[in-house]
């Protein structure tokens, strides 16, 4: 019989939300927003310099090209609208709630008779950059 064996698992990472908490998102959203603006304007400056360039060189190629920068602007103006509605929801978001910030790996020791929920199910809340509480996660009961 085997003693035990050491695993990795997913441990769940949630916040408390304070004001604090709200205003440091916001901030790195808007941060996020202008760089997103800043990338779309650089866009801009490099289509009109391969437009000239390819102009001289390749006008054939010139339609392609554009329509390469053209995905890219669009994919940045879409995570721009997905970070514009994580600022809304920043807003609204209860003191006191907890959100999911991700996960970690967290390496532990099962053995024969371990409750697998307990190993599987853990989570770690943190408030104001301090771990407050770690928990085991309320799963749905199972039977065997």
């Amino acid at each position: 019989m085997t003693a035990g064996l050491t695993i990795k698992r997913q441990v769940l990472v949630r916040v408390k939300v304070t004001e604090d908490f709200k205003k440091k998102m916001a901030s790195e959203v808007q941060e996020a927003v202008k760089r997103l603006d800043a990338e779309l304007q650089q866009l801009d400056f490099q289509v009109k310099r391969m437009a000239a360039e390819l102009e001289k060189k390749n006008p054939a190629a010139i339609p392609a090209a554009k329509q390469h920068v053209e995905n890219e602007k669009q994919k940045r103006v879409q995570a721009k609208a997905k970070l514009t509605e994580q600022l809304k929801n920043i807003g609204k978001m209860a003191i006191g709630a907890e959100v999911v910030q991700g996960t970690l790996e967290s390496m532990t020791q099962i053995n024969v008779g371990d409750d697998w929920n307990d190993i599987m199910g853990m989570e770690v809340v943190v408030c104001d950059n301090k771990i407050i509480e770690i928990r085991r996660r309320i799963n749905d009961s199972y039977e065997c």
